[in-house]
């Protein structure tokens, strides 16, 4: 180990934060439909560098250069990769097939013929293997961030650039409601070809909901929604007037997605931050809050009335009632491999069904050992950058600590209206705020062990001058 650590010790070191800002820059700024061709899906560059990071944080902990304190985050992402395996090794074993009852009633006119068992197996396996190659590139990316920031101000750098980021991303969706015009569509990537339509937007009502670079408005929304509270961080510990362009930036391209999951993203974000926020910024964000609510109104006319009537009529909603109605046939087929499931990415939509829900799709996917995992990972990474506020030496860290927090459960709660992991940029974000909970968690424990002799010299000098 020794003779490892010397020899990695002359070799030019490239900084994680360098490589994750890359990998922010790549995941919102590239079009998540382009890819490189022969990986399919996960071929997106994003994922290719995150593959990388995957390679480079195995060196380092073969080398010996990771941090040796126990990390929650990292064992928690330790055991959903054991599920992802685990799940792969199922499906293979066991074997694939697709119900007759499946399929649902809307699918294309070609769903109408039947699928052969070699047609399925094919598919599958094909499939789980993709999913293998997104999963290591999300993995890659958690772990690097986990245990290659090595300071609060790397932390604070790479939330700067995630923010910035998404604010030129939101512009473009904003640009695209206004103007009608695709600039995601525009963009080329020599080696890279799509594999759908680029920055397609739908309508609801009598308003264009708008993707960006995104796959979909929801995937949009959603990934808005999980940046603002980091954005409102910069805004609460501004160093300039222009960290505020972020927060109105977000805060004015998330509804014009007019998608539920969005809204209940920052609504729970916003909810655990108000929780923990000082009187003084609780007070100010009930002013600002209605006054944003009618700006927006007079900015987008129809725009407020249309969000609310996604809700008050959601029981009798078409896209509400279709998800609930996937419960009874998607529950069937998770019996047959209930403990370890099929395979990540094995429910294809074109065999089986859209499954709007990404705990119930895990549920099938990963079977419940997995459920369980994913679950822990979610509720860990919460408890960990909330755990991280409560240790850190000062407020900004804190308080950042308190945002990523408010963004895990935004993600956590937008994964039960709709497939996240799915979506590139939507899975990929969410292991980056793993990721950075970890190293939050970890940069807090290490203040503390740093401060406490410190301490302990200042209480015995009290004792002996006393």
């Amino acid at each position: 180990m020794r003779r490892a650590k010397q020899w990695f010790a002359g070799v030019p070191q490239l900084p994680a934060l360098a490589f994750l800002s890359a990998y922010v820059v790549l995941l919102l700024v590239v079009p998540a439909q382009l890819v490189f061709r022969p990986l399919g899906a996960p071929g997106t560059l994003a994922n290719m560098v995150g593959l990388g990071a995957l390679l480079w944080w195995c060196g380092a902990r073969v080398g010996g250069l990771t941090p040796r304190r126990r990390s929650p985050v990292r064992l928690l992402l330790g055991g959903v990769t054991i599920a992802v395996l685990a799940a792969y090794v199922s499906g293979m074993l066991a074997g694939w097939y697709a119900p007759s009852n499946m399929r649902q009633g809307t699918d294309d006119v070609w769903t109408l013929v039947f699928p052969t068992v070699s047609q399925v197996h094919v598919a599958m396996v094909t499939a789980a293997d993709r999913g293998l190659l997104s999963f290591g590139a999300w993995l890659g990316v958690a772990l690097l961030a986990a245990d290659g920031l090595r300071s609060w101000r790397d932390l604070d750098v790479l939330v700067r650039v995630l923010c910035w980021t998404t604010t030129v991303y939101s512009a473009v969706g904003i640009y695209q409601f206004y103007t009608g015009t695709n600039l995601a569509a525009y963009i080329q990537v020599p080696g890279l070809s799509a594999n759908a339509v680029v920055g397609a937007s739908l309508t609801r009502s009598v308003l264009e909901r708008v993707s960006s670079t995104a796959s979909h408005p929801i995937e949009f929304a959603v990934v808005v929604a999980c940046v603002l509270p980091l954005a409102l961080h910069l805004a609460i510990h501004r160093r300039r007037r222009r960290d505020l362009l972020p927060v109105l930036v977000l805060g004015f391209a998330m509804p014009l997605a007019v998608s539920r999951s969005g809204i209940l993203a920052v609504g729970l974000a916003l909810i655990i931050m108000f929780a923990y926020w000082p009187p003084a910024v609780r007070r100010r964000s009930l002013l600002i809050g209605p006054l944003a609510v009618v700006a927006l109104r007079v900015a987008v006319p129809g725009l407020v009335g249309t969000i609310y009537s996604l809700f008050r009529g959601i029981a009798t909603d078409p896209s509400v009632t279709g998800r609930t109605d996937d419960y009874g046939v998607v529950i069937a087929l998770y019996q047959d491999q209930p403990w370890f499931g099929r395979g990540l990415f094995t429910f294809v939509p074109g065999y089986y069904r859209i499954l709007d829900n990404q705990l119930l799709m895990v549920l099938v996917e990963l079977g419940a050992v997995g459920l369980v995992a994913v679950l822990l990972l979610y509720v860990g990474s919460f408890g960990s950058a909330l755990g991280a506020r409560r240790r850190a030496l000062s407020p900004r860290d804190s308080h950042v600590s308190l945002a990523l927090a408010a963004s895990i459960a935004g993600m956590l709660a937008a994964s039960a209206t709709f497939d996240a992991w799915g979506f590139a940029q939507a899975a990929g974000l969410t292991f980056l705020l793993f990721g950075l909970a970890g190293a939050a968690s970890r940069l807090s424990h290490e203040d503390r062990s740093a401060a406490a002799p410190e301490g302990r010299v200042r209480e015995l000098q009290g004792v002996r001058g006393a």
